[in-house]
């Protein structure tokens, strides 16, 4: 009864170690695609962080970090702002001098 089961058992250790290496795959590739291009306008920039996180220098030279929550009409909704608990800010995309964030792993 052993010898039926450890091909079994076998077959589920590779099925779970491909899946891994896929999921691992997808996952770099997801984080190289986030990418700042010169060649297009800031609003379009911060478009591309939706869901991540950003830092934002203002033309006052304040910073302000939190996670992108939407991008329109000239405005950036920056939500769960770094050391503001609760805290959400609306952000005029004019009044922004720079943008950082994390675009690769190491």
């Amino acid at each position: 009864m052993k010898a039926t089961k450890l091909p079994f058992i076998g077959a589920i250790l590779v099925l779970f170690c491909v899946a891994s290496l896929v999921f691992t795959a997808h996952s770099v590739q997801a984080a190289r695609e986030i990418q700042l291009y010169a060649g297009s306008s800031l609003d379009e920039n911060l478009v591309a962080f939706k869901g991540k996180s950003v830092t934002v220098t203002l033309s006052s030279g304040k910073q302000m970090t939190g996670f992108v929550k939407d991008v329109k009409n000239g405005l950036l909704h920056l939500e769960r702002l770094s050391l503001k608990d609760y805290y959400d800010a609306l952000i005029r995309t004019d009044h922004i001098s720079a943008i950082e964030a994390r675009v690769r792993q190491e």
